[in-house]
């Protein structure tokens, strides 16, 4: 098996933490922007929770294209 620098246990601690921090940050970001577009009033019975199942994919999949 070669060497490949892009595969997670070649990277050095500090690589990790930024990967890391960076998927944290999109989690974060993708939480907050899909409370806010589906008007999400910070309890488990907003409207984003009303959509049906391949609703709520198609928004986080557009919510991913923009993020």
């Amino acid at each position: 098996m070669s060497y490949n620098p892009n595969n997670p246990s070649n990277w050095s601690w500090s690589k990790a933490f930024s990967e890391m921090n960076k998927q944290v940050d999109q989690a974060e970001l993708t939480s907050q922007c899909i409370n806010h577009v589906a008007g999400y009033p910070g309890e488990a019975v907003g409207l984003y929770m009303t959509f049906d199942k391949k609703s709520q994919d198609d928004v986080y999949e557009i919510l991913n294209e923009i993020l």
